[in-house]
């Protein structure tokens, strides 16, 4: 069967829809630190930070046509390592990758990770008290990772299915909440309809907005993993990131509506100039204002299983990421190290488990370093982004004979504006009021060792030309192969039984 055959095949070949493809694209996304992020938005930006966003969706919509093409294209659980590894070499594959997955969860799982426990909390005005009098609600977040990493250890994907389900009742909540506000007596008289009017005279100032903005929509592409799962993945894969995308935009888009409208943006910290909707406190004085006591339980609640649905997504997928990284022989053997009876990755999960605990422990939550964490984050997936987008590019001149399910509509274009509004936003990540070196230095740290270690890794160890492409050919025939064995063991195990 020649390439072109197996290809079809192994697209036809899955067994996940549609709605399931949706709600994994949605998943990372309806987290604590989003929601955080849009609020701090509203209350900087106003009408201006509406209209970052509106740019920051029509660049990521862009961009999600570029990891479909490449998901048609090599529809392997490799993606991200794999896109890039065949357009630029193993150096750039393992540099992207770490900077995707490993450097946001060192910035954005340590902000999950302090954030899910507070901002449930801020919720039970009694409980939160006696939590902050001894500064440990961000601790609650450090025991859903350390029980969610144990039970992955033990093989045991906890809620499984029931994500799908949690994800859409806090999307669902956030709908409710945001229409009540709206259809309510607006309680803050405001100059536009999101808070302050639009300000565009300083277009740079328009664009230090909008790094805060992708915050809400990067993720998406983690369906990508699931191309071999998904039947017709080159037609659900791009309809599910872009519907979710949409779902997404107009959730904040009410969400901030209904929240400038209802919730005064008082000064909180006059000191250091902090603001309600600067911080957890916006959240339940929103929901308050809506729904009264019942209203702070509901958004309480929904908070925490959201929290809690988001750790274990990310306690299941970054150890794996590590472990099929090693299975290509780009991170250390150890890592690849399965229980003898669970066949779990424990070391991976390990290292997993400790990034965001040994992080919030070393800031001992501080709030304040949410924010730079946040937006160093977008740098890093900004970088894992451009990187792909290379690729596809470069694979689409140099080898136009391969197979492509999908291409990018009018290409070049959505790879233009995606890779520029990247580029623009993290040249000027930093919203008013906060230094860049709290988001550049310690973003910078941390690509610079990942660059340092690919560059070893590939000369010192794998012993092979950094930036030499690998062969498309051989990632699918391995992709193949590895999605037949398991076809087999399945159906020896269903006889068995």
């Amino acid at each position: 069967m020649n390439l072109s055959s197996r290809l079809h095949a192994q697209l036809e070949r899955g067994k996940v829809g549609f709605p399931t493809t949706l709600a994994s694209s949605v998943g990372v996304i309806m987290a604590s630190p989003v929601i955080l992020t849009v609020t701090s938005g509203f209350g900087i930006g106003g009408d201006t930070f509406a209209l970052a966003m509106l740019i920051a969706f029509i660049m990521m919509q862009a961009q999600l046509t570029t990891f479909s093409e490449a998901a048609a294209m090599l529809p392997t659980t490799g993606s991200v390592y794999d896109y890039i590894s065949c357009g630029m070499g193993r150096f750039f594959a393992i540099t992207g990758t770490l900077s995707a997955y490993l450097i946001v969860h060192i910035f954005a799982g340590t902000a999950e990770t302090i954030l899910s426990g507070i901002m449930a909390l801020v919720n039970f005005e009694h409980l939160n008290t006696l939590m902050e009098s001894h500064n440990s609600s961000w601790m609650v977040g450090v025991g859903l990772v350390i029980t969610f990493g144990v039970l992955n250890a033990f093989g045991i994907e906890a809620f499984g299915k029931a994500e799908v389900v949690l994800t859409f009742c806090m999307w669902t909540t956030l709908m409710i909440f945001s229409i009540s506000g709206l259809l309510l007596p607006h309680a803050v008289p405001l100059e536009g309809w999101f808070g302050s009017t639009l300000n565009v005279s300083d277009p740079f100032a328009v664009f230090s907005l909008v790094g805060m903005a992708m915050f809400m929509f990067v993720g998406c592409e983690l369906v990508t993993p699931m191309a071999p799962e998904i039947k017709q993945s080159h037609r659900v894969i791009p309809r599910a990131m872009s519907l979710g995308l949409c779902g997404v935009a107009l959730c904040m888009a009410l969400y901030g509506a209904a929240l400038s409208h209802q919730v005064e943006n008082v000064m909180v910290d006059a000191a250091n100039n902090v603001r309600l909707l600067d911080t957890p406190m916006a959240i339940p004085a929103f929901a308050g204002q809506i729904m009264g006591d019942f209203g702070k339980y509901w958004m309480g609640i929904g908070l925490l299983l959201a929290g809690a649905a988001t750790i274990n997504t990310l306690m299941a997928a970054v150890p794996r990421i590590i472990y099929g990284m090693v299975l290509d022989g780009a991170m250390p053997r150890m890592f690849a190290y399965l229980h003898p009876r669970f066949k779990t990755p424990v070391v991976a999960i390990a290292a997993g488990v400790l990034i965001p605990c040994l992080h919030a422990f070393a800031i001992q939550g501080n709030l304040d370093r949410i924010m730079p964490m946040v937006l160093a984050a977008v740098c890093a997936w900004g970088v894992a982004y451009l990187l792909v987008t290379c690729s596809v590019v470069i694979l689409r001149i140099r080898r136009p004979d391969l197979p492509r399910a999908y291409k990018s509509p009018w290409f070049p274009l959505p790879q233009i504006v995606s890779s520029i509004g990247i580029l623009l936003a993290i040249f000027n990540i930093t919203p008013p009021g906060m230094n860049p070196s709290d988001v550049y230095i310690p973003f910078g740290i941390m690509i610079s060792l990942t660059a340092g270690y690919a560059l070893f890794w590939t000369l010192c160890v794998q012993k092979v030309n950094p930036f030499k492409p690998v062969p498309v050919e051989e990632v699918l025939e391995s992709a193949f192969n590895k999605a037949e064995a398991a076809e087999v063991e399945f159906d020896r195990l269903t006889s068995l039984t």
